[in-house]
């Protein structure tokens, strides 16, 4: 029975988008250790609940996990919290010291410093701790980088050059690991797991066009540094009520504001809050806010039944193209582009670092009218190249798990 380690995953979290990786990644291992009729152990290092066994049904399929802590301390606070708590530090140890294989998803995005230094060296240590239990590990698909900082960038490359495999989530991600790193020669470019997540068809008052608008809360307040940490052209809020009302001028649509990271104590993150006040801001009867959902599967069931979508968290977007819903990502940073334009040949993008706002409506509303061509668009680029790259990964993690395809 193997023991595998799979880490920067959460099934608790607020952030949908997380959530819908490690759905995804529990549900892919699953399936291959389930065709190769092995039996396995699962271990979750960043799953945010206190309990140690867990389960999660998917589809009706019941995954089982349990939780272990990182035993590296990665600073002088983390030495002092690992004695105190020395049980599960010792707990920790001895499942690293018999886990087989490690997996990394890095939060789907967070292999970089765009988000500062902590969260970087919070992925970036599990690579570190995998070293020195000299167990092999493999970067899941994901955004790598970008590196501004020199430690960040020198890091990254020790991390990737010492990986059995290296998954990039996209094109210009694949790239960079190539010209970076030369001697990973297991690096490849496959697709974000999520288009894995299985979701439930919705529909609506077929009497209405039903607009989703996903409005991100980290944007809206300026980013955790308050101060336009993501350099956007223009102000995001302008932005955001600019569509709203453009879509309400419209007698046939009914405008539904789709949160994607719900927090009640941490409100720069809390795109709840932020529906919640644009919905009390326009009282109107044709714009509504959708419910808080807690599994990342009922909100993409709910994505699913749109007409048309836009939205700037990532995986609100990935929900919407993975099911058949002509869909406008609101781009912030170069993850956006390099999956949809580089790897999917998908043009249709609001580029918030170098639209303005008039620049944006006129991406929105060309979008719209050209929707029924976009859905076209997305059914030939999943069958022309997100199927191909599936196949692709299940076959190259059944490798690293050594199990048959």
């Amino acid at each position: 029975m193997k023991n595998i380690i799979l880490s920067n995953a959460t099934e608790y979290n607020g952030n949908l988008g997380c959530v819908a990786l490690c759905y995804s990644v529990l549900f892919l291992i699953d399936e291959l250790f389930s065709e190769n009729g092995e039996s396995y152990h699962l271990y979750l290092t960043d799953s945010n609940t206190r309990q140690r066994e867990n389960e999660v049904s998917i589809l009706g399929r019941t995954i089982r996990y349990k939780t272990v802590t990182n035993p590296m301390p990665v600073s002088l606070k983390e030495v002092i919290k690992k004695i105190l708590f020395l049980p599960d530090t010792l707990r920790g140890m001895n499942v690293f010291r018999k886990a087989d294989n490690i997996m990394d998803i890095g939060q789907g995005d967070s292999f970089s410093d765009i988000y500062g230094m902590v969260r970087f060296n919070k992925i970036d240590f599990i690579h570190q701790t995998a070293r020195k239990f000299g167990k092999p590990y493999c970067l899941l698909p994901q955004t790598i980088g970008p590196f501004k900082s020199k430690e960040a960038s020198r890091l990254a490359s020790e991390s990737l050059r010492k990986a059995a495999v290296v998954m990039a989530r996209d094109a210009r991600s694949c790239q960079y690991v190539r010209e970076s790193v030369k001697e990973q020669k297991r690096v490849d470019e496959y697709i974000d797991v999520a288009f894995l997540l299985p979701y439930q068809k919705q529909a609506f008052d077929k009497g209405f066009l039903h607009v989703g608008l996903n409005v991100s809360a980290l944007l809206w307040n300026g980013g955790y540094t308050g101060n336009n940490q993501f350099s956007l052209k223009d102000d995001y809020q302008k932005v955001v009520r600019e569509i709203v009302a453009f879509f309400l001028k419209k007698d046939d649509v009914v405008v539904h504001l789709i949160p994607h990271v719900i927090s009640e104590s941490y409100s720069v993150e809390d795109d709840s809050r932020v529906c919640a006040q644009l919905v009390s801001e326009f009282q109107s009867e044709r714009l509504v806010k959708s419910p808080d959902f807690r599994s990342p599967i009922d909100a993409k069931s709910y994505i699913s039944g749109m007409d048309f979508f836009l939205g700037a968290r990532m995986h609100s977007t990935i929900a919407a193209f993975s099911a058949g819903v002509p869909v406008v990502p609101m781009a912030y940073s170069r993850k956006f582009n390099g999956l949809y334009i580089e790897t999917l040949g998908y043009p249709t993008i609001a580029d918030l670092q170098k639209d303005d706002v008039k620049e944006i409506l006129q991406v929105v509303e060309t979008a719209f009218d050209s929707r029924m061509q976009l859905k076209e668009d997305i059914r030939k680029a999943i069958t022309d190249k997100v199927e191909g790259k599936i196949l692709r990964l299940k076959n190259d993690l059944a490798s690293f798990l050594h199990l048959k395809r």
